[in-house]
């Protein structure tokens, strides 16, 4: 072998060991290689760094030093505790004999931002932004946290909140390119991803715009709100811009720009399985939103701290779909939403609750609402609590709109939810061909709740209506009236028993079915099975007035007239027991036909009729005193 091919074999044995060993770790001493490294971390962040465990130094394929039971301090408070550290450093500032770091790599971190800490992290986070914005020296171009803890506080609240099982990678190669950074971690016992990317720290550090795309989902695989049985799943997503908006004075003329914080824009998505599941795990009350089930948001927006504005906005609820503008705000962990919203198709059967009026007893009642002979109205206790802790300003419009069984069209409406107090208004809507108006208000008392209402209806068809109802269809015809009731209680039952008020309803060129009046008065002996023969009674105008008073409508100016038949109707509704305890006369026909009084009993959609004696006029007598000048 010739000198030249072993000078040659022997450089490169030498250049092949030279490389193994500096691709291996040296156990070097660990106060210098702290020392070292804790000189850049001062100058540039004012960290302070202690390391407990042995350090090691590899050279390649990046030069790096390992540490091992680190903290991270400022002002003598520690703020990182880490199992295991590696600070990446440049290789240029290394072959210069100083340290310059690149890169850090935290193992097992816990890292605190409780309040304390955040004066702490301030100069920190002051320095950084500084440096960025200036473009001065070497930044740091990644940044790994693995199985990290964080410990914050909510600032809403002021309570503790931590993000375990935190992974965490940040990338930064040059200060004229975007940082990409992607996460995952687990908060409030459900697992969620972050994904960022495009964000420019030097233009945002200089208060400028820049432009990002952000990606949140969360999904519990099952998890569930506390007191609710709502799943905790969905997405976020958000492409736009972002700024730092420094704080300004307090004698600022611009009161929005008084308050520093993120101002974002751009397009927004956001979309879950179980809308009040996601709202109890983020720790806001649903609020009305208890009621709703999947739902999505789209739209161009604008974001301040505080608070969301949504100039156009696509709302899908369930199998509804709404385009509109509305806001959100947080206040004090309190959440206020306004909007106005239209859709072609409205489906809101979701806020009726089914056969909640009623109790387990009385449950078999047919129709909505439990409009059936069995029933008792519910004790459950009312509140509001459920749905009045946030604020509320919606106004709706819909072409068709389905409420429970009742199909509408032409809807306008509103619902406010303001200091506990819920407000619904229907300004406009048609129903069964007739026009329907009204306001329903529900104010929470210490045991209970006050409601109020008010509505109008005028020439819906009863027959319809009744039958979307699932109500015996026993009268027809156009129907006009209108209603004012008031009252309170703890249940259903309670304020249904102290309801007070007014109510009017007459009826055009209409028939009742199941009956016929006239017959009935010329055979009243047949009272009993007259409803099961069935008949019809034919009439030009029916008219009927209640007055309430405790839970009791009184019946008044009860008329019905028609070509051949007059009648009158007195009596009383029971509303708690839902029964009738009314009687009807018919009155004698210009033809000679007789007349008859009949007792109408029994519950209020299914009565039962009886004859009554007729009233015979009191005999005539003398009095005693006339007797002496009898024959």
């Amino acid at each position: 072998m010739s000198r030249r091919t072993t000078l040659a074999l022997s450089g490169a044995a030498v250049t092949a060991l030279a490389v193994t060993a500096a691709s291996l770790p040296w156990t070097i001493a660990a106060p210098r290689a702290a020392a070292f490294a804790e000189r850049d971390l001062a100058r540039r962040y004012g960290l302070g760094l202690a390391v407990a465990g042995p350090a090691t130094l590899t050279l390649l394929p990046a030069p790096r030093l390992t540490f091992a039971g680190v903290r991270l301090s400022r002002g003598g408070h520690d703020l990182v505790a880490s199992e295991g550290l590696q600070v990446q450093l440049g290789l240029a500032g290394l072959l210069a004999g100083r340290a310059e770091i690149t890169g850090l790599v935290l193992d097992r971190a816990r890292i605190a931002l409780s309040p304390d800490a955040d004066r702490d992290w301030t100069e920190p986070a002051a320095r950084l932004a500084a440096r960025v914005a200036a473009g001065r020296g070497r930044h740091l171009r990644r940044l790994v946290l693995v199985d990290a803890t964080l410990s914050l506080r909510d600032p809403r609240t002021g309570a503790p909140e931590t993000i375990t099982g935190l992974n965490l990678v940040a990338n930064w190669p040059r200060p004229s390119a975007g940082l990409d950074l992607s996460a995952a971690f687990t908060w409030r016992g459900v697992p969620s991803s972050l994904a960022l990317s495009g964000l420019r720290p030097r233009e945002l550090a200089a208060g400028a715009e820049t432009p990002f795309v952000a990606a949140l989902t969360w999904n519990g695989a099952g998890a569930r709100a506390a007191g609710s049985d709502a799943r905790i799943e969905g997405s976020a997503e958000i492409e736009g811009s972002l700024a730092w908006a420094r704080e300004a004075s307090k004698d600022s003329p611009a009161k929005e720009a008084a308050t520093g914080g993120p101002r974002l824009s751009g397009q927004g998505r956001f979309s879950t399985a179980a809308l009040p599941g996601t709202l109890a795990w983020l720790g806001i009350a649903p609020g009305l939103a208890a009621l709703a089930g999947p739902v999505s948001l789209d739209g161009r927006f604008l974001a301040r701290p505080g608070g969301v504005e949504w100039p156009e906005i696509r709302v899908r609820v369930g199998d509804s779909q709404l385009e509109g503008a509305g806001a959100a705000a947080l206040v004090r962990g309190r959440l206020s939403v306004t909007g106005t919203l239209a859709a072609e198709r409205l489906d809101l059967s979701g806020l009726v609750p089914g056969g909640g009026f009623l109790s387990e007893a009385g449950s078999g009642g047919a129709g909505a609402g439990g409009a059936g002979s069995g029933g008792t109205w519910s004790r459950a206790p009312l509140a509001l609590d459920d749905f009045a802790y946030g604020d509320l300003d919606l106004r709706l419009s819909a072409a068709s709109a389905r409420l429970g069984p009742v199909e509408a069209q032409d809807v306008a409406a509103g619902l406010l939810v303001r200091d506990g107090t819920v407000e619904a208004t229907l300004g406009r809507a048609t129903v069964q061909g007739g026009t329907v108006k009204g306001r329903a208000a529900l104010a929470a008392l210490p045991a209970g709740l006050d409601a109020r209402l008010q509505g109008s209806a005028d020439r819906v068809d009863l027959g319809g209506l009744f039958a979307d109802l699932g109500w015996p269809r026993w009268i027809l015809g156009r129907a006009q009236g209108s209603v004012a009731l008031d009252g309170a209680g703890s249940s259903l039952a309670d304020l249904v028993g102290r309801l007070a008020g007014r109510a009017a309803v007459t009826v055009e060129g209409g028939e009742i079915l199941g009956v016929n009046l006239a017959d009935l008065a010329q055979r009243p002996e047949t009272a009993a099975t007259a409803l099961r023969r069935g008949g019809r009674t034919h009439f030009e105008r029916a008219r009927v007035g209640l007055t309430v008073s405790d839970g009791v409508a009184e019946i008044g100016q009860g008329q019905l007239r028609g070509a051949a038949l007059a009648a009158s109707l007195g009596g009383r509704i029971f509303l708690a027991e839902r029964r009738l305890g009314a009687e009807a006369r018919i009155e004698p026909g210009p033809d000679g036909r007789t007349g008859g009084r009949f007792a109408i009993e029994g519950p209020w959609l299914r009565p039962s009729l009886r004859p009554l004696a007729a009233r015979m006029p009191a005999p005539t007598t003398l009095p005693a005193a006339a007797s002496a000048y009898a024959p």
